[in-house]
């Protein structure tokens, strides 16, 4: 715990770890000072409106919220969004349902019953594919020591490959970018059976109240995922702000940090391009992993320190190009289902789909002359796309345009889709009104680029994630690059950051636990002595066993 009679604190980034460090802080009698480098807050949440693009919002990535999203609900009920209720009450969505989508065939959903109902169907897997598929992911599951130090440097993909048929396998590692929000030439088997078991495994139920789509109903283990029903800054971070700035929280808008002065204890100022100087009690990095590296390196003493010397290997992979676009319609198109998404299992950009008047409510203007506003992301920028042989990362702005369009004129699955829901029609004949990506991206030969690069969870980068607490008495870090109990980069990860950092220094501050049945942490805790004696994994030693047992039984 922090102990000064000067509450004074100065948060360094206005995306979500950062707010969440300025809300929980103001309410606890902090004078609370933000400074953001961009002019509006949000981070990688945030949405924007441009006049040139007919004034449809569009966002960094469209973003979902899943039943073990803990801390991100206790923090939505406590934001105002109207006079009727909070950001929580009013401004999410009931659960969207996946699709998983080929080149040529249906379009599959999760519509059977229990734990993981219709699993074959959905990713086109045989028998013996879920048999293989299913032992990989319990081996995920039920180990501790094993997962963080082993299975966190091991590729996912590359994992399951050997273990399952070509289409199955294809299909799988399509919904790693979508689903887990890291690409499956980059994510590790840890966060891949860390962000399933979370999904299938966790406590406590999200009560929610009754809306204009039906009566009042609960999000829990297994559930869909939920969406904002308008624009992420226009339906909850304006409301935020406000909240803040009524509870005396100050911002100040491009106001990057350039450098940390240092004295071998403490942080005595902070000092911003603009050439301004800032002085507090505490001072919190919550800017994103590459910010925080260049900053460090200004004041090497400081980057030498434990905790602070983890950024440059933590973003030694470099950002993740996560692309995300809109494709506007001047007429409505419709899908065959309510709020349903759309993963292209066949898509070299590993695309994913999704149409926002689904969910958002009537009054969200699409923009000009729009009817019909998907945005989708493209996960994957390593992989060469069909019509140029070139991957995200080296096209041109307008190539990449014509593969996201090519790759979902050629998947058979959604213009099945599209069919069935507009009489016959195919996607070819409703004509794009607009096709818009993401501004902040800049396309060269010398690759892709953004004023705000993305770090995601990858293969081999799980142990250079640092803490909130640094050996600086007065120097806090947040964001979702830091460890926390979610372990997986997500909302979730960067509101627990900010309630963990916040927590240090009024130690009340209260951070929802992640759940883990005792069936698991049963066998994780026998696999921990296993993995120390460097023998095999607890499953793998109890299906010997068993087999062993079974011979003695038939030579008997």
């Amino acid at each position: 715990m922090i102990k000064n009679p000067d509450k004074t604190v100065a948060i360094y980034g206005a995306g979500i770890a950062g707010l969440t460090v300025a809300h929980e802080l103001v309410r606890q009698g902090w004078q609370v000072s933000v400074y953001e480098a961009n002019a509006d807050a949000g981070g990688f949440f945030r949405s924007a409106r441009i006049a040139e693009d007919n004034n449809m919002p569009s966002e960094y990535s469209w973003h979902g919220l899943g039943p073990w999203y803990h801390n991100v609900f206790d923090l939505l009920r406590q934001i105002p969004f109207d006079a009727a209720g909070s950001v929580y009450q009013r401004a999410l969505s009931r659960p969207i349902a996946f699709g998983v989508g080929a080149d040529d065939g249906q379009t599959t959903f999760n519509d059977g019953t229990g734990l993981l109902p219709g699993i074959g169907k959905v990713f086109r897997m045989t028998r013996r594919d879920q048999l293989h598929w299913s032992w990989l992911l319990l081996k995920a599951w039920t180990a501790n020591r094993r997962s963080t130090e082993h299975f966190a440097n091991l590729n996912a993909a590359e994992q399951w490959r050997p273990l399952l048929s070509a289409k199955a396998w294809s299909t799988w590692v399509a919904c790693f970018g979508p689903w887990i929000g890291s690409d499956w030439t980059r994510v590790s088997l840890h966060h891949v059976g860390l962000f399933f078991r979370r999904q299938l495994f966790c406590r406590p139920t999200h009560d929610h109240p009754a809306d204009s789509d039906g009566p009042a109903w609960q999000q829990g283990a297994g559930s869909g995922w939920l969406l904002l029903r308008g624009p992420s800054s226009e339906y909850w971070f304006n409301h935020w702000l406000r909240h803040l700035e009524a509870s005396g929280v100050r911002f100040h808008w491009q106001q990057a940090l350039q450098r940390l002065d240092y004295d071998g204890e403490r942080i005595t100022a902070a000092q911003l391009d603009s050439g301004a100087q800032v002085e507090a009690a505490v001072h919190v990095l919550a800017t994103h992993p590459f910010a925080a590296a260049e900053i460090l390196a200004r004041t090497p003493s400081l980057e030498r320190l434990e905790q602070l010397r983890l950024f440059k290997p933590l973003i030694r992979q470099g950002p993740h190009a996560q692309v995300s676009f809109r494709v506007a319609f001047a007429e409505r198109v419709y899908w065959p289902r309510q709020r349903c998404a759309l993963v292209l299992a066949d898509s070299e950009f590993n695309l994913t789909l999704f149409a926002e008047e689904q969910v958002w409510a009537q009054e969200v203007s699409l923009g000009d002359k729009v009817a019909s506003l998907w945005t989708g992301t493209s996960c994957v920028s390593s992989v060469p796309g069909r019509l140029f042989g070139l991957p995200v990362e080296r096209c041109t702005k307008a190539q990449f345009i014509a593969e996201v369009k090519a790759q979902l004129l050629r998947c058979g699955s959604l213009d099945a889709m599209i069919r069935e829901a507009n009489g016959g029609r195919s996607l070819a004949s409703f004509a794009i009104l607009h096709f818009e990506v993401w501004h902040e991206w800049r396309f060269s030969a010398e690759g892709i680029f953004s004023s705000q690069p993305k770090w995601v969870n990858a293969t081999g980068n799980l142990q250079w994630q640092p803490t909130q607490v640094t050996p600086v008495a007065n120097l806090l870090l947040a964001g979702a690059h830091t460890r926390t109990a979610a372990d997986v980069w997500s909302i979730e990860a960067a509101v627990e950051s900010g309630r963990r950092a916040a927590q240090h220094v009024e130690p009340e501050i209260t951070v929802l636990p992640q759940y883990r049945p005792i069936w698991l942490r049963l066998f994780g805790a026998v696999d921990d002595v296993l993995y120390r004696l460097h023998a095999p994994h607890v499953l793998d030693l109890l299906c010997a066993g068993l087999l062993t047992g079974l011979v003695l039984l038939v030579i008997n």
